[in-house]
């Protein structure tokens, strides 16, 4: 069945990947998502927290077939050498065509050898800081045309320059968190404004591009109330105010995977922690094309 909307692009790291997760994609159109498994290395390296490679495994073997999914090998935030033998011990394990990953410090003998395996990499290591910018620009230049998905960095201007395959965005919440509504204005870009300055009359250009993503004028007055920055995200419903600004930068960060997908051909997948984000994700769809 084809579906009337595109597929949502949602990328799960393995330490979150709750039983409510897994119970809520299976109520879900299997048709209507492509998934990527993270490993969850760079949360790993974050909180210091170990992953174990069994674990991991065992838990790959009970994703269902149904599902289009990838999945990234266990990989080591910046440790090249350990990452590799940890993809050697996954292809032994009979994970054929599990994701190897890429990551800073690796060499091009590597780079080349893991396409002997895959057409389709992990691009890794570069996930924090404006420094990575050369690192990727010389990733690009000897990669070439091959397949790559570029980890948790999205940088729309080297997007619409390299156009990669796909890459992962982990920012839909985190503007909430500094008081800022992150709204899409078209060609891929966002833009962001203080919630103070949405306490009285929104300026025009905000509305304008607000009603775009479909919110009307009522929902865009509740801005106005404490309440609407706070709490999870929630769509537009009677009476409802609590988690407005978060569901509209939800729906701004989708509306741009949409359009970068279908104007670059670059898969921006959503990076998500807990099953009420991914509803988040459909409601937001939802609210785009019906309402």
């Amino acid at each position: 069945m084809i579906s009337k909307y595109p597929k949502l692009n949602l990328l799960v790291a393995f330490p979150y990947f709750s039983k409510s997760i897994y119970e809520l994609l299976l109520t879900k159109d299997p048709n209507s998502f492509r998934l990527i498994v993270d490993s969850g290395a760079f949360t790993a390296w974050n909180t210091g927290k170990q992953i174990s490679l069994d674990d991991y495994a065992n838990f790959l073997k009970t994703i269902p077939s149904q599902w289009e999914y990838k999945a990234v090998q266990l990989d080591v935030y910046g440790e090249p050498k350990q990452t590799y033998t940890n993809y050697l011990k996954m292809l032994d394990m009979g994970f054929k065509d599990i994701m190897p990953v890429f990551t800073r410090g690796d060499t091009i003998e590597r780079l080349n050898e893991f396409y002997t395996y895959t057409d389709y990499i992990m691009f890794g290591g570069i996930a924090i800081g404006g420094e990575n910018k050369n690192y990727v620009k010389w990733f690009c230049e000897m990669n070439k045309e091959r397949k790559a998905h570029w980890l948790g960095f999205v940088n729309m201007s080297f997007i619409k320059h390299y156009k990669p395959f796909s890459v992962d965005s982990s920012s839909l919440y985190s503007a909430q968190r500094y008081g800022n509504l992150q709204y899409y204005i078209g060609n891929g870009d966002l833009k962001t404004i203080h919630r103070t300055e949405l306490y009285k009359q929104p300026p025009a250009k905000v509305i304008e591009y607000l009603k775009k993503l479909n919110f009307t004028m009522k929902d865009i007055a509740l801005l106005a109330n404490q309440d609407a920055w706070e709490g999870g995200a929630s769509p537009p419903k009677a009476g409802k105010v609590r988690g407005m600004a978060s569901f509209m930068n939800v729906t701004s960060h989708l509306k741009r995977a949409i359009e970068v997908e279908k104007h670059l051909g670059t898969k921006i997948y959503l990076a998500l922690g807990n099953a009420d984000q991914i509803q988040n994700v459909y409601d937001a769809l939802e609210l785009i094309y019906e309402r």
